[in-house]
């Protein structure tokens, strides 16, 4: 073991040292030997130190796509703090191995906290688009599947209820629409928003009216979700709503707005997105405004299944 590894495990274990300032990027990619030595070491660290480390290598990984931090995270899985695993299942989420599903469905059914449970419903969700888009082996599916829809409807945690949810909403299975019928007409901002986003990511023109009735929703919360469901669905219905939201007060609807303008096309979209190349517009909607504009060709027909998502820092729109 070279003494530059060693070095590094003794600055993760100095709790006095900012762990940004600590060479994560070494951590990438370990072999056996040196995994051992780092899992060794991470069992000493106090619940903040992992914490920390956890989300500073997940900006890494975000910002470095070479490096890879995928072991590291599958040990803080099984981690005895709750923002521990849960950080690890938020790094996780571009993992699309068998055994990851399997262990996201684990967590979803048995964990104590709401929180990570909450995270492993959410993470579920790129493996029912591939199960529905690609391939994936049936009995993972099948597992998947019933441990949401279980989650969906009836988890303790409304929380877990609205994230699972919103991963089903990429799912064929026959029980979905009806716990995005009853999402919708529940009570809450909270529950309308999951069911719409849902609903965005069946792409099933079905809900259309359901998603129109909401674009000038009082709650900028809901209002970004039936935008971006407008978009990823494809209605040409709501085209002149999404230009008269174009001047909302929040960015993000505003942002929103212009990416769904750009899935839907038409004329009419292109000629206000060629416009508003000429106004004034602050950085992040110049780049949001030029990437729709880019992705006016899909026009045709054909709609990103995945939504504009203002936390996602993956988002094409971020």
């Amino acid at each position: 073991m070279e003494d530059s590894f060693v070095d590094l495990l003794h600055s993760l274990i100095n709790d006095t040292e900012p762990v940004d300032g600590v060479r994560l990027a070494e951590l990438s990619d370990l072999d056996t030997e040196r995994l051992e030595r780092f899992s060794a070491a991470w069992e000493n660290l106090p619940n903040d130190r992992r914490q920390a480390i956890l989300k500073e290598l997940g900006l890494i990984a975000d910002a470095q796509i070479e490096l890879t931090f995928e072991a590291i995270n599958r040990i803080a899985l099984n981690d005895a703090e709750p923002t521990v695993r849960q950080q690890a299942i938020e790094n996780l989420w571009e993992g699309e191995a068998s055994g990851l599903a399997r262990k996201f469905v684990q967590i979803l059914r048995d964990d104590t906290s709401p929180a990570v449970r909450g995270a492993a419903g959410k993470a579920l969700g790129t493996f029912v688009f591939i199960a529905e888009t690609r391939e994936l082996d049936r009995s993972i599916q099948r597992e998947m599947e019933e441990a949401l829809l279980r989650a969906a409807g009836n988890d303790s945690s409304w929380e877990v209820r609205d994230l699972s949810l919103r991963s089903l909403g990429f799912s064929t299975r026959p029980e979905v629409p009806k716990l995005i019928e009853e999402a919708f007409a529940a009570v809450g901002e909270s529950r309308i928003a999951a069911a719409l986003c849902a609903m965005a990511r069946s792409a099933n023109e079905v809900w259309g009216e359901n998603v129109l009735a909401h674009l000038h929703d009082g709650s900028p919360i809901i209002r970004l979700e039936a935008i971006r469901a407008a978009g990823d669905i494809g209605l040409s219905e709501g085209i002149q709503e999404l230009i008269e939201l174009l001047e909302d007060v929040d960015e993000s609807v505003r942002r929103a707005s212009m990416w769904s303008l750009g899935q839907i096309g038409g004329m009419k979209a292109s000629e206000v997105l060629n416009s508003l190349a000429e106004a004034e517009l602050g950085e992040d909607e110049q780049e949001t405004l030029q990437d729709a504009i880019d992705n006016l060709f899909f026009a045709d027909g054909e709609h990103e299944l995945f939504s504009f998502d203002e936390d996602d820092t993956q988002d094409p729109l971020t």
